[in-house]
């Protein structure tokens, strides 16, 4: 075998010491300024051991880089599968590093030593573009087995892949570190290497400390759909794929409740509620002194907050009474219920002075790209109003004031949509005309003009289109079929799979798309993402892999969605 880490490592000691000798008194070469922006990720060139060696015996590895990385970001890097026991001792020689294991390896073990995408060059941050694996082992044979698969996510950079080796379903990634290592590159794919036979449970953690323990709190986390069974003949598993999601299994609590004026009362929750739970009936005041309950006229959010909520008080309070603010019954997105909480809320006499003032438009002011068909309009102010009248303040018409028929929903207090009910004409101008003295608060006060919002549709032909089918999809549950954009306006198609297995799209906004399905098993119309404690898988997915560039005035059809395909 050639020379071990250390003696390369007094080598080039040495070699460095002579040129010194030379340079004594000469100022310290820098790297020029100026010139282009170093942009090229560095990457491993070379390892000690190579690749593959077995009947290891040393007491360290080494890398050399393409080019100085920092320090920090490499030791934060650096996973190895099995855990070793101890501290890594590390010895920096130029672009090269040494690692000592503070412990003797364990025998006839495959070790993987993964450099995770984390570390960044020197001179301009710039990250490696892929994780790199040094696979070896202390026997005489390599364990082969790999695991492969890719996080879809806005972000798979630098994802977490951790593998458990398991007998039952007792395993909880919060208190049990994985076995098996490794970590996404910049398009979220991955490989595992080096896996012995087993039962193994994978997960996909965003691990923000990088403590190898899944935190609910402050990691995201995605679940495969089923555990894999290696056994002494099998060597590859593709396609283990994930969706990040964050878990939340607690239920919102209040964290203040503030009286900003004797009218206006601002509760912040813990997290976003269900728009579900915005309802008059799950809040009132108590006032302990005179044991008496208070409840509430009005109730809305003020945009774009979801974890608040503005309460109207009409009711008479005392400002020497002991109050609080109970409220019950409160869900998050995830569907986690707070049945009953309360605060304690400090009294304010201070003069209701506020107006509902228009604050955002859903299209914004001037969309060209209004649909002509099921447009929904949403408008949000800044305090509540008297919803009863309001949608006698509303005109919908078109650009000879032609009046349009138009149905109004009503989120909370303080917002609303309006929708055409009938199918409006394409590359037309229409006008919603706000009359902003309809909008009005309990002190009667409003805006001063009416408001004017214009908004031209769409020309029919430009939409676009897609059209095809899935292949091998065996299974009696429902299938959805997604068109995800990824341009700009991110526009969502969804719908339900025919039983024939094709599927098409109309009246698409020209643009980028990813398409993609999943199997709809637990039949809540939903993408379920699983558990991880208790184990619940998630629900199979899968991932059309070339971009959709869906052109205006172009259907694209034939499209074979072979949703197993590895």
């Amino acid at each position: 075998m050639g020379k071990t880490a250390k003696e390369k490592g007094k080598t080039k000691i040495i070699i460095i010491f002579l040129i010194l000798l030379f340079l004594s008194g000469c100022a310290i070469q820098l790297p020029p300024s100026g010139g282009e922006v170093d942009k090229t990720p560095p990457k491993i060139e070379e390892s000690y051991p190579p690749n593959g060696t077995i009947n290891f015996s040393d007491d360290n590895i080494s890398f050399d880089f393409s080019e100085y990385v920092e320090k920090r970001s490499f030791k934060e890097a650096v996973f190895i599968s099995p855990q070793i026991d101890g501290e890594l001792q590390y010895s920096w020689s130029g672009t090269n590093v040494t690692i000592e294991f503070p412990t003797k390896l364990k025998a006839n073990t495959t070790y993987v030593v993964t450099i995770g995408t984390d570390v960044a060059d020197v001179h301009n941050r710039n990250k490696m573009a892929q994780s790199f694996s040094l696979t070896f082992s202390t026997g005489n044979e390599i364990d082969k087995r790999s695991i492969g698969g890719k996080v879809f996510d806005d972000n798979p950079s630098g994802v977490m892949i951790y593998a458990y080796k398991i007998k039952d379903d007792t395993l909880d990634p919060r208190k049990v570190k994985p076995d098996y290592i490794t970590q996404t590159g910049k398009s979220g794919s991955y490989k595992l290497d080096g896996v012995s036979a087993g039962k193994f449970r994978i997960l996909a953690v965003r691990d923000k400390f990088k403590d190898f323990l899944f935190q609910p709190k402050q990691d995201e986390i995605g679940i495969s759909n089923e555990d894999i069974t290696f056994t002494k003949n099998d060597t590859t598993v593709k396609n283990v794929n994930f969706k990040l999601t964050k878990i939340d299994s607690e239920p919102p609590r209040i964290m203040k409740a503030i009286m900003t004026d004797r009218t206006h009362i601002v509760v912040d929750f813990t997290e976003d509620l269900a728009q579900s739970s915005v309802k008059l009936g799950n809040f009132s005041i108590i006032d302990s002194t005179q044991n008496k309950m208070f409840s509430f006229k009005n109730i809305y959010r003020k945009y774009p907050k979801k974890n608040q909520v503005i309460l109207i008080n009409d009711n008479q309070l005392d400002s020497k009474s002991n109050l609080f603010l109970t409220a019950s019954n409160l869900k998050d997105v995830q569907g986690n219920t707070t049945e009953k909480d309360f605060v304690s809320l400090i009294y304010s006499d201070r003069e209701d002075t506020s107006k509902p003032d228009l604050i955002t438009t859903f299209p914004p002011l001037g969309d060209s790209e209004a649909d002509y068909v099921g447009q929904k309009f949403e408008f949000y102010f800044s305090d509540y109003f008297d919803t009863s009248t309001a949608k006698s303040g509303i005109d919908f018409t078109d650009a000879n004031s032609n009046k349009i028929p138009f149905s109004i929903n009503f989120f909370d207090d303080a917002s609303f949509s309006v929708k055409a009910d009938i199918d409006l004409l394409p590359v037309k101008d229409y006008e919603i005309i706000i009359n902003l003295s309809k909008i009005r608060n309990k002190n009667r006060a409003s805006a001063d003009s009416d408001y004017v919002y214009k908004f031209t549709t769409i020309n029919g032909l430009n939409f676009s289109g897609v059209s095809g089918e899935i292949k091998n999809l065996n299974t009696e549950d429902p299938v959805y079929i997604i068109l995800s954009g990824i341009d700009k306006s991110k526009k969502t198609y969804k719908q339900l799979l025919r039983t024939d297995r094709k599927f098409i799209f109309n009246r698409v906004v020209s643009g980028s798309y990813k398409l993609w399905s999943f199997i709809d098993s637990d039949k809540n119309g939903e993408y379920s993402f699983g558990t991880a404690v208790p184990f619940k898988p998630s629900e199979k997915f899968s991932y059309l892999k070339p971009t959709l560039k869906l052109k205006p005035r172009w259907m694209q059809t034939d499209v074979i969605f072979d949703f197993f395909k590895k």
